[in-house]
């Protein structure tokens, strides 16, 4: 006999607290007891799209629960003006915190609401949890930002031209698009969209899920590490970071750019949606499922084309050794003599130096690991490179370049593309940044450079988990243009706006000298070893809120503040996340 079990849909318009209504979709399974967890997704994107049409049946029928899905303000059919997220944050208006309160409010509501999904879904989610609605028990946010001036809007301060112009055009909202261009500062009105200063009052336990390629790669590292340290007790400890090598667009497939990774490095849409069920049934109905145990930290290394598994990241064993610029083209662990000493290039805004590639979507040309070669023969970059390799070296972390830099110009941008040299000659794309000068000291003030004198600034490469091969080089590519990615900054100091038309030609120069010394911070694992995540076994007891021990430890809370030392039995401690150290071996222990 065929049992054919299939949900319940409902469609509510709901109001928020300035009485503008938002239209939801509600599915539950047809047959239920009692009350339901709800799993909450908002998103500007069909209810049905970006794969909910099979995430629904798998929520309500397979796992039991009820799936809300919002439209938010302005979007497929609901009320009020369309916002870029404003008012999905905790300011005036708080229409995620509403969303929460009604469903709550429903009959068969549980009073527990979970978040779900992708990109904007994963952006709504990080902003929910910045609202301290006590009901939001959870979050799965996929490829989401949780700092939209930082890695959505201005990267580096440069405005991210590809991303917002397309997306917002995307959405049939360009008239949208000046309302991002018109904050090129970190002011109040990105306060509100930064889960960074709400960090502490988090309460959300997260698994996070990320790309190395993907567009908003840093931002869900630098959310997975603050909340797993810095955030309120459930949240601290609780965090889960997955970080597979994939594009925004290409999220758990294994061909990216011009690579194409072997069948481990995907993720199936099954495989997800399980995890994620995982994560709910732990959280929501409180099932010891192992969950808590799975690794704080799991991602793929590519080059050595192996998932690994840490406590941090980036994870213990990790050190940063400075590769300098030199001036005859070399990239070296030496710094560079006296006599050394600069490098020219002529950018002209009119003739950008094209992006190819890299952590972007729906970039021409595509996004991802893309062969640098069309860029090395322009006379608007520089290039250092080592000699081919001797050892494997395995980069494991943030890639950040110290660049002492002139220009003719009151403002320019620096663009640092790292990338690994195939002894076939391919120059695969790891990872980039840029600083747009004037932003130099700081995201909410302009300081701009005095022409001709030198000065220095830092650029974020962002993150990556890399091995270069023997017979490889590790290669540096530095421009001050990534076309159409940013916009082209047209050198003159203006006040920024899109596509001016006013433009300067700049001559800039980058230093490697002994008094300043250019170089890349690159994080480095000196052996594989390290990367071997060990089950260690600490004889210990837990009796209620106290740890006992046969011999000597060490507990520290999630923050790393030791809280008792010693033999025997701790004091009472607060439920939560400790870390045991016996000897050189460490534990995750859980007091509840």
């Amino acid at each position: 006999m065929w049992i054919i079990i299939a949900y319940s849909h409902d469609f509510v318009m709901v109001p928020m607290r300035d009485s503008v209504r938002l239209a939801t979709d509600i599915y539950k399974p047809t047959f239920y007891s009692g009350q339901l967890h709800t799993i909450l997704i908002r998103t500007p994107y069909g209810r049905t799209d970006v794969g909910l049409s099979a995430f629904i049946p798998y929520i309500t029928d397979v796992k039991g629960y009820a799936l809300v899905i919002q439209s938010v303000r302005g979007f497929q059919g609901s009320e009020g003006d369309p916002q870029v997220f404003k008012t999905d944050a905790w300011g005036s208006l708080q229409d995620g915190y509403d969303a929460v309160s009604w469903i709550i409010s429903q009959p068969w509501s549980s009073g527990k609401v979970c978040g779900a999904w992708f990109s904007a879904m994963g952006i709504t989610q990080y902003l929910l949890s910045g609202t301290y609605h006590p009901a939001y028990k959870c979050a799965v946010p996929l490829v989401g930002a949780h700092s939209m001036y930082h890695y959505a809007a201005f990267q580096g301060g440069e405005f991210r031209k590809n991303l917002v112009e397309g997306w917002l055009g995307g959405l049939g909202t360009p008239f949208l698009i000046d309302s991002v261009a018109n904050h090129p500062l970190y002011d109040s009105t990105w306060q509100l969209l930064d889960l960074n200063t709400r960090i502490a009052g988090v309460n959300v336990p997260m698994l996070h899920f990320a790309g190395w390629f993907d567009l908003f790669l840093e931002s869900q590292i630098e959310a997975f590490n603050r909340l797993q340290f810095e955030g309120a007790p459930l949240a601290r400890g609780n965090q889960k970071l997955i970080i597979g090598p994939w594009t925004h667009l290409g999220f758990g497939q294994t061909d990216q750019g011009d690579m194409s990774f072997p069948s481990e490095a995907g993720l199936s849409v099954t495989e997800l949606v399980n995890m994620m069920g995982t994560w709910y049934d732990y959280w929501l109905r409180g099932e010891s499922n192992g969950a808590d145990d799975w690794p704080p930290v799991r991602f793929y290394v590519i080059g050595l084309n192996r998932w690994v598994e840490a406590d941090t990241f980036p994870p213990r064993g990790v050190y940063y050794r400075n590769w300098y610029l030199r001036g005859d083209g070399t990239l070296s662990l030496s710094p560079p003599p006296s006599a050394d000493s600069f490098s020219t290039y002529v950018y002209d805004p009119d003739d950008p130096t094209p992006s190819i590639g890299g952590n972007e979507m729906d970039l021409p040309g595509g996004d991802g690991p893309k062969d640098q070669r069309p860029l090395l023969s322009r006379s608007d970059v520089l290039i250092f490179q080592t000699p081919p390799l001797t050892d494997t070296l395995v980069i494991i972390g943030s890639v950040k370049a110290k660049l002492y830099v002139s220009s003719d110009r009151y403002d320019t941008d620096f663009i640092v593309r790292l990338a690994d040299v195939y002894p076939d000659g391919r120059a695969i794309l790891i990872s980039d940044g840029i600083t747009k000068a004037r932003f130099r000291y700081g995201f909410d003030r302009e300081v701009f450079l005095t022409p001709g004198e030198i000065d220095s600034l830092e650029v974020k490469v962002w993150s990556t988990a890399w091995a270069i091969m023997p017979g490889h080089r590790l290669m540096v590519i530095i421009s001050s243009a990534s076309y159409p990615r940013f916009e082209a900054n047209p050198n003159t100091g203006a006040p920024f706006q899109r596509n001016d038309t006013f433009k300067l030609i700049a001559t800039n120069r980058v230093y490697h000298t002994a008094l300043y010394p250019s170089y890349l911070s690159i994080p480095i694992l000196p052996t594989t070893e390290v990367l071997e995540r060990k089950d260690v076994r600490i004889a210990f007891e837990l009796k209620g809120s106290t740890l006992c021990l046969n011999e000597r430890g060490v507990l520290y809370d999630a923050s790393g503040r030791m809280r008792w030392s010693g033999r025997g039995c701790s004091p009472h401690l607060p439920k939560g996340v400790y870390f045991l150290k016996v000897k050189d071996e460490v534990r995750r222990v859980i007091l509840r």
